[in-house]
């Protein structure tokens, strides 16, 4: 896997190229862009801390696509503990999304990454702390789903987003919208308090995406509690 980075004055573009085809569901479901042989992200040039941003990927991301497509092992647990860690030490708000939200409760699943949700006002520190653990710039998306998103790559890929937006919950509530940040559970895990959103709420999303696995393992805990 080759890597190289473009500066278009305005634009600051992430390629990636001489990979294996095995990797090309991986790249389509991170919405990176096909561009002939190879696939590119493009973010904003004044993205802060650039410099240290390119070097986490230049170190890591072959090891991020490959937990994401499964051919290694996702540390998921290593790397909330380490977040976690860091974020109480900073008195930064954060919620639990996603798979790992189900995990922290004893559902055995194999997440590929871990989900987090933060609040938009804790942006700025949040790039700052995680400096050299930015993956992938953590940007105002200007109008999509959250308010910001971005990555961290610390033993796994740790997706960062604020703010849910109303659309999220629409039709019905899922594990990662607004009504979900207002119903917020604690979990105990690893001596961390962790906030997460009711295990109800994953079912829409898993059902939505045909997981059918996971919903029975979902229904199955919803049973026993």
């Amino acid at each position: 896997m080759k890597i190289t980075f473009e500066d278009k004055s305005s634009e600051y573009i992430f390629r990636v190229s001489n990979f294996n085809k095995k990797y090309i569901p991986v790249f389509d479901i991170c919405f990176w862009q096909n561009d002939e042989d190879s696939y590119i992200k493009k973010f904003p040039a004044d993205s802060k801390h650039l410099k240290l941003i390119k070097d986490c990927f230049l170190n890591n991301a072959e090891e991020m696509f490959n937990q994401l497509g499964y051919f290694s092992e996702c540390k998921w647990q290593e790397a909330l503990d380490a977040f976690a860690g860091v974020m109480h030490e900073n008195n930064i708000d954060w919620w639990l999304t996603g798979s790992c939200a189900l995990c922290i409760r004893g559902i055995e699943l194999k997440p590929h990454d871990v989900d987090i949700m933060v609040n938009s006002s804790d942006i700025e520190k949040i790039k700052d702390v995680f400096a050299n653990k930015t993956i992938i710039p953590i940007i105002d998306t200007q109008g999509w789903l959250t308010k910001d998103f971005g990555v961290i790559f610390w033993y796994a890929r740790i997706d960062i987003a604020s703010d849910p937006s109303a659309g999220l919950d629409d039709p019905e509530p899922i594990d990662c919208g607004p009504y979900a940040a207002k119903n917020l559970e604690k979990v105990e895990w690893r001596g961390h308090t962790i906030k997460a959103p009711p295990v109800n709420l994953t079912l829409t999303v898993n059902k939505k995406r045909e997981r059918w696995d996971r919903v029975k393992l979902i229904e199955e805990y919803l049973k026993q509690n």
